[in-house]
Protein backbone atom coordinates (compact mmCIF):
# COMPACT_ATOMS: atom_id res chain seq x y z
CA UNK A 1 0.00 0.00 0.00
CA UNK A 2 2.90 2.03 0.79
CA UNK A 3 4.81 2.07 -2.57
CA UNK A 4 1.16 2.80 -4.40
CA UNK A 5 0.77 6.00 -2.50
CA UNK A 6 4.13 6.69 -3.18
CA UNK A 7 3.80 6.23 -6.65
CA UNK A 8 1.12 8.82 -6.94
CA UNK A 9 2.61 11.11 -5.18
CA UNK A 10 5.85 11.31 -7.27
CA UNK A 11 3.34 11.31 -10.44
CA UNK A 12 1.62 14.10 -9.21
CA UNK A 13 5.14 15.85 -8.51
CA UNK A 14 6.23 15.26 -12.05
CA UNK A 15 2.93 16.75 -13.47
CA UNK A 16 3.23 19.54 -11.50
CA UNK A 17 7.04 20.39 -12.81
CA UNK A 18 5.85 20.11 -16.52
CA UNK A 19 3.91 23.00 -16.18
CA UNK A 20 4.91 26.01 -17.67
CA UNK A 21 4.85 29.19 -15.94
CA UNK A 22 4.54 32.64 -17.40
CA UNK A 23 1.77 35.46 -17.91
CA UNK A 24 -1.49 33.26 -19.68
CA UNK A 25 -3.08 36.92 -20.16
CA UNK A 26 -3.26 37.26 -24.23
CA UNK A 27 -4.09 41.13 -23.12
CA UNK A 28 -0.73 41.45 -21.46
CA UNK A 29 2.37 42.92 -22.96
CA UNK A 30 3.90 39.74 -21.95
CA UNK A 31 1.80 37.12 -22.53
CA UNK A 32 3.54 33.39 -23.72
CA UNK A 33 1.14 31.38 -25.18
CA UNK A 34 3.48 28.39 -24.02
CA UNK A 35 2.09 29.09 -20.14
CA UNK A 36 0.20 26.94 -18.63
CA UNK A 37 0.22 28.28 -15.32
CA UNK A 38 -0.17 32.13 -14.68
CA UNK A 39 2.57 33.25 -12.33
CA UNK A 40 1.07 36.84 -11.79
CA UNK A 41 3.93 38.22 -13.81
CA UNK A 42 1.86 39.70 -16.45
CA UNK A 43 2.44 43.32 -17.38
CA UNK A 44 0.41 45.94 -19.11
CA UNK A 45 0.48 48.68 -21.10
CA UNK A 46 -0.17 52.19 -19.42
CA UNK A 47 -4.17 53.43 -20.57
CA UNK A 48 -4.48 56.06 -22.87
CA UNK A 49 -6.10 58.45 -22.40
CA UNK A 50 -8.14 61.15 -25.18
CA UNK A 51 -9.09 64.18 -24.76
CA UNK A 52 -11.45 67.05 -26.92
CA UNK A 53 -10.40 70.71 -25.95
CA UNK A 54 -12.87 73.28 -27.87
CA UNK A 55 -11.50 76.79 -27.34
CA UNK A 56 -13.73 79.76 -27.77
CA UNK A 57 -12.09 82.51 -29.72
CA UNK A 58 -14.04 85.79 -31.52
CA UNK A 59 -12.39 86.14 -34.81
CA UNK A 60 -8.70 86.20 -34.56
CA UNK A 61 -8.90 87.05 -30.45
CA UNK A 62 -9.16 84.76 -27.38
CA UNK A 63 -12.64 84.90 -26.40
CA UNK A 64 -13.20 85.26 -22.07
CA UNK A 65 -16.67 84.99 -20.66
CA UNK A 66 -17.66 88.52 -19.57
CA UNK A 67 -15.17 90.87 -21.58
CA UNK A 68 -15.96 92.93 -24.32
CA UNK A 69 -16.42 92.45 -28.42
CA UNK A 70 -17.60 94.59 -31.11
CA UNK A 71 -19.96 93.19 -33.30
CA UNK A 72 -19.78 94.19 -37.09
CA UNK A 73 -22.96 96.69 -36.43
CA UNK A 74 -20.98 97.98 -34.09
CA UNK A 75 -22.50 96.62 -30.61
CA UNK A 76 -20.49 95.75 -27.70
CA UNK A 77 -20.98 92.26 -26.69
CA UNK A 78 -20.43 89.94 -23.50
CA UNK A 79 -20.90 86.44 -23.99
CA UNK A 80 -21.74 85.02 -20.44
CA UNK A 81 -22.53 81.02 -20.96
CA UNK A 82 -21.84 78.84 -23.45
CA UNK A 83 -22.51 75.22 -23.07
CA UNK A 84 -23.68 72.68 -25.43
CA UNK A 85 -24.20 69.00 -26.22
CA UNK A 86 -22.32 66.43 -28.20
CA UNK A 87 -23.39 62.93 -28.46
CA UNK A 88 -23.26 59.58 -30.30
CA UNK A 89 -19.37 60.39 -30.96
CA UNK A 90 -17.70 57.88 -32.83
CA UNK A 91 -15.84 56.25 -35.76
CA UNK A 92 -17.46 53.90 -37.79
CA UNK A 93 -18.40 51.04 -35.24
CA UNK A 94 -15.36 52.45 -33.15
CA UNK A 95 -17.76 54.75 -30.16
CA UNK A 96 -15.25 57.26 -28.64
CA UNK A 97 -18.34 58.57 -25.79
CA UNK A 98 -22.29 58.40 -25.80
CA UNK A 99 -22.75 61.97 -24.67
CA UNK A 100 -20.46 64.95 -23.59
CA UNK A 101 -21.29 68.17 -21.68
CA UNK A 102 -19.52 71.37 -22.70
CA UNK A 103 -19.34 74.55 -20.13
CA UNK A 104 -17.07 76.47 -20.70
CA UNK A 105 -17.41 78.60 -17.39
CA UNK A 106 -17.79 75.70 -15.66
CA UNK A 107 -15.23 73.21 -16.99
CA UNK A 108 -13.32 75.60 -18.96
CA UNK A 109 -12.34 74.44 -22.70
CA UNK A 110 -12.69 70.63 -21.73
CA UNK A 111 -15.23 68.76 -23.42
CA UNK A 112 -14.08 65.02 -22.62
CA UNK A 113 -11.52 62.75 -21.17
CA UNK A 114 -11.65 59.30 -21.77
CA UNK A 115 -9.94 56.43 -22.08
CA UNK A 116 -8.73 54.90 -25.55
CA UNK A 117 -7.11 54.70 -28.96
CA UNK A 118 -6.46 57.88 -31.08
CA UNK A 119 -5.47 55.93 -34.11
CA UNK A 120 -9.40 54.94 -34.35
CA UNK A 121 -10.48 58.43 -34.69
CA UNK A 122 -8.86 59.87 -37.21
CA UNK A 123 -12.37 61.02 -38.30
CA UNK A 124 -15.15 61.91 -36.06
CA UNK A 125 -19.13 62.05 -36.41
CA UNK A 126 -22.15 62.69 -34.14
CA UNK A 127 -24.89 64.56 -33.46
CA UNK A 128 -25.13 68.76 -31.68
CA UNK A 129 -27.75 67.94 -29.26
CA UNK A 130 -28.89 64.41 -28.37
CA UNK A 131 -30.99 61.57 -30.49
CA UNK A 132 -34.69 61.55 -29.33
CA UNK A 133 -34.55 58.34 -27.23
CA UNK A 134 -32.10 60.03 -24.91
CA UNK A 135 -33.37 63.51 -25.18
CA UNK A 136 -36.68 62.29 -23.41
CA UNK A 137 -35.56 59.83 -21.13
CA UNK A 138 -35.62 60.26 -16.75
CA UNK A 139 -32.27 62.45 -16.72
CA UNK A 140 -32.04 60.75 -12.88
CA UNK A 141 -31.65 57.62 -14.59
CA UNK A 142 -28.08 57.99 -16.00
CA UNK A 143 -25.19 57.00 -14.28
CA UNK A 144 -23.84 59.73 -11.84
CA UNK A 145 -20.71 60.40 -13.66
CA UNK A 146 -22.99 60.55 -16.58
CA UNK A 147 -22.78 64.31 -18.02
CA UNK A 148 -26.43 63.15 -18.96
CA UNK A 149 -27.25 62.90 -15.41
CA UNK A 150 -29.71 65.28 -13.83
CA UNK A 151 -26.99 66.51 -11.16
CA UNK A 152 -24.73 67.30 -14.00
CA UNK A 153 -27.03 68.63 -16.63
CA UNK A 154 -28.43 70.85 -14.20
CA UNK A 155 -29.63 74.38 -16.44
CA UNK A 156 -28.64 71.96 -19.54
CA UNK A 157 -32.56 70.33 -19.23
CA UNK A 158 -35.79 72.28 -19.54
CA UNK A 159 -37.70 71.57 -16.10
CA UNK A 160 -41.03 73.21 -18.04
CA UNK A 161 -40.29 70.55 -21.48
CA UNK A 162 -39.48 67.10 -21.37
CA UNK A 163 -35.93 67.05 -22.71
CA UNK A 164 -32.08 68.96 -22.87
CA UNK A 165 -31.12 71.92 -23.79
CA UNK A 166 -28.69 71.06 -26.49
CA UNK A 167 -27.52 74.83 -26.77
CA UNK A 168 -26.98 77.47 -24.70
CA UNK A 169 -25.09 80.96 -25.39
CA UNK A 170 -26.16 83.70 -23.43
CA UNK A 171 -24.84 87.13 -22.85
CA UNK A 172 -25.59 91.41 -22.84
CA UNK A 173 -25.11 94.03 -25.66
CA UNK A 174 -25.19 97.17 -25.97
CA UNK A 175 -27.42 98.70 -29.16
CA UNK A 176 -27.26 102.32 -28.06
CA UNK A 177 -23.70 102.64 -28.35
CA UNK A 178 -23.83 104.18 -24.53
CA UNK A 179 -21.74 102.01 -22.82
CA UNK A 180 -24.93 100.60 -21.16
CA UNK A 181 -25.83 96.39 -21.67
CA UNK A 182 -29.20 97.48 -22.68
CA UNK A 183 -30.20 93.91 -23.67
CA UNK A 184 -29.77 90.68 -22.38
CA UNK A 185 -29.25 87.55 -25.19
CA UNK A 186 -30.73 84.01 -24.67
CA UNK A 187 -30.47 81.37 -27.20
CA UNK A 188 -31.56 78.16 -25.96
CA UNK A 189 -31.82 75.10 -28.52
CA UNK A 190 -33.70 71.92 -27.98
CA UNK A 191 -35.87 69.89 -29.10
CA UNK A 192 -35.68 66.32 -31.41
CA UNK A 193 -35.85 68.25 -34.57
CA UNK A 194 -33.34 70.64 -33.75
CA UNK A 195 -30.52 67.75 -33.59
CA UNK A 196 -28.01 68.69 -36.13
CA UNK A 197 -25.26 65.53 -37.51
CA UNK A 198 -21.79 66.62 -37.99
CA UNK A 199 -18.42 65.04 -39.64
CA UNK A 200 -15.21 65.55 -39.09
CA UNK A 201 -12.00 64.23 -41.25
CA UNK A 202 -8.81 63.99 -41.18
CA UNK A 203 -8.39 64.87 -37.25
CA UNK A 204 -4.74 65.83 -35.83
CA UNK A 205 -4.53 64.17 -32.66
CA UNK A 206 -1.41 65.81 -30.74
CA UNK A 207 0.47 63.94 -28.30
CA UNK A 208 -0.07 65.74 -24.89
CA UNK A 209 2.72 62.98 -23.13
CA UNK A 210 3.40 59.34 -23.66
CA UNK A 211 0.18 58.02 -22.91
CA UNK A 212 -2.13 61.27 -23.91
CA UNK A 213 -3.39 62.57 -27.11
CA UNK A 214 -5.83 65.35 -27.61
CA UNK A 215 -8.09 66.85 -30.42
CA UNK A 216 -7.51 70.92 -30.04
CA UNK A 217 -11.14 72.51 -31.40
CA UNK A 218 -12.03 75.78 -31.98
CA UNK A 219 -15.72 77.97 -31.87
CA UNK A 220 -15.35 81.25 -33.35
CA UNK A 221 -18.22 83.46 -31.84
CA UNK A 222 -18.10 86.22 -34.53
CA UNK A 223 -18.46 83.56 -36.84
CA UNK A 224 -21.61 82.53 -35.01
CA UNK A 225 -23.09 85.72 -34.79
CA UNK A 226 -21.75 86.66 -38.65
CA UNK A 227 -23.08 83.28 -40.32
CA UNK A 228 -22.40 84.08 -43.80
CA UNK A 229 -25.93 83.82 -44.93
CA UNK A 230 -27.89 83.78 -41.61
CA UNK A 231 -26.54 86.79 -39.56
CA UNK A 232 -27.66 87.31 -36.00
CA UNK A 233 -28.64 90.94 -35.66
CA UNK A 234 -28.65 91.54 -31.41
CA UNK A 235 -30.69 94.17 -31.79
CA UNK A 236 -33.60 92.45 -32.71
CA UNK A 237 -32.78 88.83 -32.48
CA UNK A 238 -31.92 87.85 -28.94
CA UNK A 239 -34.00 85.56 -27.41
CA UNK A 240 -35.24 81.97 -28.45
CA UNK A 241 -36.22 78.97 -26.20
CA UNK A 242 -36.97 76.84 -29.38
CA UNK A 243 -40.76 77.96 -28.64
CA UNK A 244 -43.23 77.53 -31.56
CA UNK A 245 -42.69 81.65 -32.29
CA UNK A 246 -39.41 81.58 -32.63
CA UNK A 247 -38.17 78.97 -34.84
CA UNK A 248 -36.86 80.72 -37.02
CA UNK A 249 -34.07 82.30 -34.79
CA UNK A 250 -33.61 78.78 -33.34
CA UNK A 251 -32.93 77.24 -37.36
CA UNK A 252 -30.34 80.62 -37.41
CA UNK A 253 -28.80 79.72 -34.31
CA UNK A 254 -28.25 76.31 -34.41
CA UNK A 255 -27.13 76.89 -38.31
CA UNK A 256 -24.62 79.28 -37.42
CA UNK A 257 -23.53 77.34 -34.36
CA UNK A 258 -22.31 74.59 -36.33
CA UNK A 259 -20.41 76.45 -38.86
CA UNK A 260 -18.49 78.18 -35.83
CA UNK A 261 -16.26 75.15 -35.40
CA UNK A 262 -13.01 74.90 -36.51
CA UNK A 263 -11.78 71.11 -36.03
Amino acid sequence: MFRIVYLFICIGLFASSCKKKGCTDSNAENYNPNATQDNGCCIYAPEQVLKINITPIYGSDALYLDSIYMSTEGYQVKFSKISFYLSALKNGTDTLQNAALYDFGYKGIELLETAGDFSKFNNLDGLIGLDSITNHSDPSGFDNTSDLNISNAGLMHWSWNTGYIFLSIEGKVDTLGSGVFNHNFSFHIGTDAFKDHFDFTNLNWTASDENEHSLNWSLDLLAFLNGPSNPIDLKSEFLTHTASSQLILAEKVAVNFKNAFIP
